[in-house]
């Protein structure tokens, strides 16, 4: 121990306390003449005050006693090589075991289809078919559940997650997500690629709707509406299941206008469609005049038309917010053949019998007919203007954002 490091430590403590003499010495009720031996380096502190100094300085007795700060930059360094190791492990392990779960899940539910419609059209029991598909989905959903459940436990509970990188977690919860997504989107497919199978019936016992008529008006729909579930479901499912939130811009004016526009333009499109659809109840046979079914066709047109005019109207008023109003405006124009499509999903058909009297009286009969398929091609028509104007809304920011950031 050397007693000039000891004295000298004291004094820089001291100096750096802006304290002098004096008061370390009424501090330790020692008189200021021993302080003033000890920075000398005349003698040094009794081993009972060493504590009392240390607190004071706010140091160490074993920095006190050796005259200088002890580091532990070694230390450290030393325990983070082996810190971020066990973390990478944990995250591979952990990921790797989820994964496994995930894949069984999938294989249940494309196993589960398989049944379906070999059941179905192999041996021309749905009903069997159907109820053995249920047992491979409910499976493929709990194994899902447990592996989803099984990772967040193991991430909430573990405290090396706390002291993994921003990217490693990032990468871990997009893992989690768009797995856990995927399983989940597969067995509701494969229900609703089913359901046609068992809701499509006939006279015949045990039949099954034909390959035909099955890809000709439900696979299409089919396809469609999973399209719109994957879009609609794939962001807050993954926000949510990996607690993180979705990063919205603050609504500005603009938006508020957008979205105002949007709701009266969608609105009157999807009022103009179910006019068309309904339409046909009112149908008269041709021995009657049919005033209700003209008016409602004609309030349909009415819809499509005010559709156009009030993106117009806001065009016009709205001067300062013209540029932000033109995508979606003619966005929603172009769903206007959507609504014109579904008209043709339901028609009616009148047919004449004679009475069978002597004076021939004409007994007319009404029939009405479903094309479910144009429903799917209205559905077509939605996706693909969505998906279309937001592709192109998308690269049109990011070519505004690349001019901005040259100029």
């Amino acid at each position: 121990m050397s007693k000039n490091t000891i004295g000298q430590f004291i004094a820089a403590l001291r100096k750096t306390k802006g304290m002098t003499q004096q008061e370390v010495a009424n501090r330790l009720n020692v008189s200021n003449k021993a302080v003033s031996r000890w920075e000398r380096d005349e003698c040094a502190p009794d081993l009972s005050l060493i504590p009392a100094i240390a607190e004071m300085f706010g140091v160490t007795c074993d920095e006190l006693l050796k005259g200088e700060r002890i580091l532990e930059k070694t230390s450290a360094e030393k325990k983070e090589p082996r810190v971020e190791k066990q973390i990478k492990n944990l995250l591979t392990k952990t990921l790797s075991d989820f994964k496994k779960l995930i894949w069984i899940s999938l294989a249940n539910a494309v196993v589960g289809l398989v049944c379906m419609f070999g059941i179905s059209y192999g041996f021309y029991r749905p009903i069997i078919g159907f109820a053995v598909m249920l047992l491979f989905e409910v499976c493929a959903f709990v194994i899902t559940i447990l592996a989803v459940s099984q990772t967040k436990d193991i991430k909430n509970d573990n405290e090396l997650f706390e002291s993994a990188e921003e990217k490693l977690i990032i990468k871990f919860n997009n893992q989690l997500g768009n797995l856990s997504f995927a399983s989940f989107f597969v067995i509701i497919a494969v229900v609703l690629f089913s359901l046609p199978l068992i809701l499509i019936t006939s006279d015949y016992i045990e039949s099954v709707v034909t390959v035909d008529s099955y890809f000709t008006n439900f696979f299409g729909g089919i396809v469609l509406i999973l399209v719109l579930v994957y879009f609609l479901c794939k962001k807050p499912y993954i926000a949510w299941i990996t607690n993180s939130k979705i990063i919205k811009e603050p609504s500005t004016p603009i938006d508020k206008t957008r979205e105002k526009l949007t709701l009266i333009q969608v609105s009157l499109t999807v009022i103009a469609g179910v006019l068309f659809i309904i339409a046909p109840y009112f149908d008269c046979n041709p021995n009657e005049i049919s005033i209700l079914c003209p008016i409602i066709l004609l309030l349909g047109v009415a819809c499509l038309l005010a559709n156009i005019i009030s993106f117009f109207v806001f065009f016009i008023k709205k001067k300062e917010e013209r540029n932000n109003l033109i995508i979606p405006g003619l966005r929603n124009m172009f769903l206007i053949p959507a609504a014109l499509i579904v008209s043709k999903m339901h028609i009616t058909i009148w047919r004449s019998e004679y009475s069978g009297s002597d004076e021939a009286v004409d007994l007319w009969t009404k029939e009405h007919c479903w094309y479910t398929k144009y429903l799917w091609y209205a559905l077509a028509v939605v996706v693909v203007v969505l998906i279309g104007f937001s592709l192109f809304e998308t690269l049109t920011k990011k070519n505004t954002r690349k001019t901005d950031h040259c100029n």
